[in-house]
């Protein structure tokens, strides 16, 4: 390697202190994804363990995360800086964009990935050019869309009863069977009515929230529920004494009008004709008090618009102010500010309500009025929520009562994750049986389709059915059986039939039907899983050389705690 000098000419560099390659570099390679699938095989099925994390939240402060979840643990790992190995970097993005995408499937991606890559450089190091198992991975890949297109069922967005079955797969192993059972049929509704109130070819699981808090009132609610806090970045006892904790009076067939940027009450009085140059300048005791009176006038001359064009409920973005809010409630116009946590919030509620969001009062007008059948407020925990209910638009809330404020964060992401699932499988129309089913299914054909391939190719073709199997040893793993006896029994299972079977390995650790035991998973989720493991496995098999000038290679180095 070459190094440029100040004079133009050039220095030799030693490169092997640079560059690593071939087996070295495979080898490299193959400890950064193994690195991350030990983070997360544990987690995987029914019988999963927690994760214990220490890292950091997202202002940076110390946080510790409890979680089941691969896409959990990945991302609080990544927030605590784990992620310094460039492979593990690139494989984590690539898993994370699809679970960001579907909400699930994390693990199986992983666990397929690593096993791809690990089966991969075998082959190579056996003398397999890695041009050739990348055609025969791909012809593998290829295979088994055709095994899971016959494994594959059609269901209709319309009955709940598929859809509360595929809620309550991805929610297991996080609740008790009663709790999951409720959960899913909530999913299962608040999804079925996504499907009939929305794109015909898309069901989208943003309109649906989820909210969960002690002693919330619990239930599914046609609208948004808004919820408010003190200091959500400052947690001094001084933000929560001077949080507004009173509540609105509940107001039916409420018209609502939606900003998200702060008023400006001047330029807005002016454009409602009080007049006056919203310049200020102020040089005197009496001039501040002039200044006062006409932003009183000011505020009073919006307040009374708003009133004269029916405003019922006036929900903001920023924060009003004690003048403000005395000013419009006066007039019968009750406030909902700080709509901020999320920010998304008040968009979703112009769908729920059928408003439009205005940037500046002065654009509002009665056709971008929103209204909702009932407004009301209450105390939850140590947050106010407001209940924007019976609306005509097609968004939702899921309420769930937990016993603690720690469980809240718990429950909401499962409930989300099951959103996001059931979602995709009302989307696609198409599920298939869980529990690694499908997984044993395309290892069962590839292994036939394998002796119908004559060149080179049909060793990776095996060992891509070898890698597959990765996702039901990992569950009897779990399961705390010996794989080497759960899997070959299941293969066996498997071998007997004629076309891709529904058998999986239940949380036992045995064979069974996971159709007919209700363990049900969105087509897509699998098939992503393997196209994402496939890809990622592709770009770094055919790694033959890391450059790595000034890099430290040993920063990988989470070791998070499992209970």
């Amino acid at each position: 390697m070459d190094v440029g000098r100040e004079d133009g000419g050039y220095d030799r560099v030693d490169a092997g202190s640079w560059t690593l390659r071939d087996e070295e570099a495979r080898t490299f390679v193959s400890a950064g994804t193994r690195a991350v699938a030990s983070l997360v095989r544990s987690s995987f099925g029914p019988n999963g363990m927690t994760s214990q994390i220490a890292t950091e939240d997202l202002q940076g402060r110390p946080e510790t995360v409890w979680t089941s979840d691969a896409g959990e643990i990945l991302d609080a790992i990544e927030r605590g800086g784990g992620f310094g190995h460039p492979v593990t970097a690139l494989f984590v993005d690539a898993v994370d964009a699809m679970r960001r995408e579907l909400g699930d499937g994390s693990t199986t991606a992983v666990l397929v990935g690593d096993a791809l890559l690990g089966e991969g450089i075998d082959l190579v190091e056996r003398g397999l050019h890695p041009g050739n198992v990348v055609v025969g991975y791909a012809m593998a890949a290829a295979r088994a869309g055709v095994v899971l297109d016959s494994l594959a069922r059609e269901i209709d967005p319309e009955d709940t009863a598929p859809l509360e079955r595929v809620a309550a797969t991805s929610m297991t192993g996080g609740l008790d069977a009663t709790t999951r059972a409720t959960y899913a049929s909530r999913v299962a509704e608040a999804v079925r009515a996504l499907a009939g109130s929305g794109d015909v070819d898309w069901v989208d699981a943003d309109d649906a929230k989820v909210l969960a808090g002690p002693e919330a009132p619990g239930g599914r609610y046609r609208g948004l529920v808004v919820r408010r806090y003190p200091g959500p970045l400052d947690e001094s006892e001084e933000s929560v004494r001077e949080f507004d904790w009173s509540t609105l009076d509940p107001v039916t067939d409420a018209t609502v009008a939606l900003v998200d940027e702060e008023i400006d009450f001047e330029r807005t009085a002016t454009s409602f004709g009080e007049g006056g140059d919203p310049g200020v300048v102020i040089e005197s005791f009496e001039q501040w008090d002039a200044y006062t009176e006409g932003l009183d006038r000011r505020v009073a001359a919006v307040a009374d618009h708003l009133a004269g064009m029916g405003v019922d409920v006036l929900v903001s973005q920023e924060r009003l102010g004690d003048r403000e809010r005395t000013a419009f409630e006066a007039r019968g116009v009750a406030v909902v500010d700080e709509v901020k946590y999320p920010l998304a919030d008040v968009y979703r509620l112009a769908r729920a309500t059928g408003g439009t969001v205005v940037d500046d009062l002065s654009e509002l007008s009665p056709d971008r009025l929103g209204v909702a059948g009932s407004v009301t407020e209450r105390r939850v925990g140590d947050e106010k929520w407001t209940f924007f209910d019976d609306c005509e638009g097609g968004v939702y809330t899921l309420v769930v009562d937990v016993e603690t404020e720690t469980a809240s964060a718990e429950h909401e992401r499962l409930l989300e994750d099951a959103l996001e699932v059931t979602a995709t499988a009302a989307t696609d129309r198409q599920v298939l049986p869980g529990a690694g089913a499908p997984a044993m299914a395309v290892a069962t054909d590839l292994r036939e389709y394998a002796t119908t391939v004559a060149d080179v190719e049909q060793l990776a073709v095996e060992a891509f059915a070898d890698a597959v199997e990765s996702v039901p040893t990992a569950l009897a793993e779990n399961a705390g059986v010996d794989p080497l006896d759960a899997v070959p029994a299941l293969r066996a299972e498997h071998a007997t039939g004629e076309g891709p079977l529904d058998v999986g390995i239940s949380a036992a650790g045995e064979p069974f039907d996971a159709w007919d035991a209700g363990v049900v998973e969105p087509r897509r989720l699998f098939s992503q899983a393997l196209e994402t493991a496939n890809a990622v496995t592709e770009q770094l098999l055919t790694v033959d050389a890391v450059v790595h000038p000034g890099v430290d290679l040993g920063r990988f180095s989470p070791n998070p705690e499992r209970e």
